[in-house]
């Protein structure tokens, strides 16, 4: 019926005094009855109305004849409840030859029913078409001829059996010249008395569990997706205990708000405990549901759900950002004791310590996120200290999903409150640096030192962050840290030919790795503490790498195997690992020597490569190679 042109109300016909009112409609839904009683039909031919409300239809009586001019006395009564309801009326016309077709047909929209409150008697335009209800078997007339006329009836007389004119037909010829000679006839119209009464909205009775809810502008952030603000949004936990339940679960605004609503329903992890969840996944996360897709935004959801034993997070949002409203949140099912629902945290004790803190990367201060690169160290670093063994909970957000975010947390067992220089001891880290608005992590710590290192993949990215920590411990504490070494000194070297000794394991062979002297200041008063670190120019990690400190007497010339004794090693790396850079903390009391050597090497002998030796500290020291003698190669070359 929809390819019908749409009628104008306006009326015609039989005077009537006055038009309609303009109804403005605002409210969301419209709930009445609207009778319609079908008076009289004129300027079509007709057999019978079809009225159509509401998806329901309604059909007069057939009439013997099709005539131009019948009175169909008929009521019919529909329910309307929406600001699109409409009353369509349409006359059809039997054909025995052809499918039947309409001839005439009226579209009443709401507004022109809510003015209809008197039940006059009013004329109304049909528009006429000559199209079918469905495809014809024959050859239709030509459309353009004019609709139904009181005449239709003799013309239909002289059609041939197939039920086309017969043009060849001198009696047609003089007839239809006749029939154009006649005075036009009057378009055609329908007479019907509307009477629309407005009936109260039924009222919901809601059941089972209903919480009441308030969106206040510090919890209304809207949807959870593509949205780094979602963490403040109100969350309720779901609990079904004992078997798979079937429930539903209903979101309801006060009558009259138009604000549009909806919400999640989440798997929630036990690692919680009663407190809000941290979303790190809002695509896993979201619990899939057949016949309710999130988000659907609107004044009142409903969901229908299976759901197996277990937990689940409920959170409801409203669509504008910072809406203020009430609301209520409604869960039942017929095992109504098997589930319960409350409000996260589940009391005060479950309450997150959270601490954001605003970040701005730039190109000078962003190293990327390949840890097998030295440029990591350019990254901001965070420090995390708890006061006791805690859950934690580390989120990192950027304002759009353009650039791939992650971080790594690593623990910090000394120079606390200094920048890391050593990728060691990593305790945390997200699943993959990913394009997203927010990326993050849960853990659980001991108590002690983090650091949180938060970067993009790649390297020199300019943009703004947020990186916020939530965690069960209320004295913990989360700081940017600027503190660095006052004092940073770099000197490079090879592995190659000869210099390419291997560890102490190869024998005297080490030996003739690159050695290095260490200068401290002589007028030293107290312990001094620096980090030795050595770099392998490598991304590969395909070879491990080490050092040892020795102490002795004089250090102008390079350690020999025949020379060293096993109580001149002063300090080395735990062990040679297969790392891009290692490093070991030295510390020197105020009565030990103020040189020292340091001999670097790969795991394996006769590996060709640069290296790079960095010291941090906080007071000057001073790094050179110390030159290899002649005699003191072809010593090791001897002992070997």
């Amino acid at each position: 019926m929809s390819e019908t042109t749409t009628t104008t109300t306006t009326t015609t016909g039989s005077p009537v005094t006055g038009e309609a009112p303009a109804v403005n409609i605002k409210d969301k839904n419209i709930f009445g009855t609207v009778e319609v009683k079908i008076k009289e039909v004129k300027g079509c031919q007709t057999h019978f109305l079809f009225a159509k409300c509401e998806l329901a239809q309604k059909k007069t009586e057939i009439k013997s004849k099709a005539l131009s001019n019948h009175t169909f006395v008929d009521v019919f009564e529909f329910r309307v409840s929406s600001p699109n309801s409409e009353v369509e009326i349409e006359a059809w016309k039997k054909n025995l030859f052809f499918k039947d077709k309409i001839t005439g047909r009226i579209v009443l929209p709401i507004s022109e029913l809510l003015g209809a409150t008197g039940g006059e008697a009013k004329w109304y335009p049909l528009t006429t078409s000559k199209k079918t209800r469905r495809p014809r078997t024959a050859t239709s007339p030509d459309p353009s001829a004019p609709a139904g006329t009181p005449d239709e009836n003799a013309q239909e007389k002289d059609t041939t059996s197939e039920g086309e004119p017969n043009e060849d037909s001198p009696k047609q010829r003089t007839r239809s010249a006749s029939v154009s000679a006649k005075k036009p006839k009057d378009p055609p119209e329908i007479c019907l008395e509307i009477k629309f009464t407005k009936n109260e909205p039924p009222k919901e009775v809601l059941k089972g569990i209903i919480l009441d809810g308030q969106w206040t502008t510090e919890n209304s952030v809207g949807s959870l997706t593509s949205n780094p603000h979602w963490i403040k949004c109100v969350q309720y936990l779901l609990t079904v205990k004992n078997e798979n339940t079937p429930l539903t679960l209903k979101l309801r605004q006060p009558e009259g708000t138009d604000q549009r609503v909806s919400f999640f329903v989440i798997n929630y992890d036990p690692f919680y405990g009663g407190s809000k969840k941290v979303i790190l996944d809002t695509v896993n996360d979201i619990k899939k549901v057949d016949n309710f897709i999130c988000p659907i935004a609107a004044t009142a959801v409903d969901c229908q759900i299976e759901l197996e034993v277990g937990q689940y997070c409920i959170v409801p949002y409203a669509e504008t950002f910072g809406f203020a409203g009430s609301y209520k949140l409604n869960v039942d099912s017929p095992q109504i004791a098997n589930i319960e629902l409350y409000p996260l945290p589940k009391d005060e004790s479950c309450q997150w310590k959270e601490v954001t803190i605003e970040g701005l990367w730039t190109s000078q201060i962003n190293g990327g996120g390949d840890i097998n690169v030295l440029h990591w160290t350019k990254n901001p670093q965070y420090a995390i200290h708890l006061t006791k063994k805690a859950r934690a909970c580390v989120l990192l957000s950027q304002d759009d999903n353009e650039k791939s975010i992650g971080f790594y947390v690593l623990k910090q067992t000394a120079d606390i409150g200094k920048r890391l220089v050593e990728f060691r001891d990593q305790v945390g880290k997200t699943e993959a640096f990913k394009p997203s608005c927010h990326n993050g992590c849960t853990m659980t710590l001991e108590k002690g030192d983090y650091i949180v290192i938060p970067s993009t993949y790649d390297q020199a990215l300019e943009g703004a962050y947020h990186i916020t920590m939530y965690t069960d411990d209320q004295e913990a504490t989360f700081t940017t840290i600027t503190h660095t070494w006052k004092e940073t000194e770099l000197i490079k070297g090879t592995w190659v030919g000869k210099s390419a000794g291997g560890s102490p394991n190869n024998g005297a062979s080490f030996f003739n790795n690159p050695q290095f002297r260490l200068k401290l200041p002589k007028d030293r008063t107290e312990e001094v503490s620096f980090v030795v670190q050595l770099i392998q120019d490598s991304t590969l990690n395909d070879e491990g790498i080490g050092f040892i400190v020795i102490t002795r007497e004089s250090h102008e010339k390079p350690v020999q195997a025949s020379t060293f004794q096993n109580e001149d090693l002063f300090t080395k790396t735990n062990n040679w690992e297969k790392r891009n850079d290692i490093a070991c903390r030295v510390t020197i009391k105020p009565d030990q020597p103020n040189e020292l050597t340091v001999i670097p090497s790969t795991f394996e002998k006769g590996v060709n490569r640069s290296f790079r030796i960095q010291l941090f500290s906080e007071v000057p020291i001073e790094i050179e190679e110390i030159e290899a003698s002649e005699d003191s190669s072809s010593e090791s070359e001897e002992l070997t």
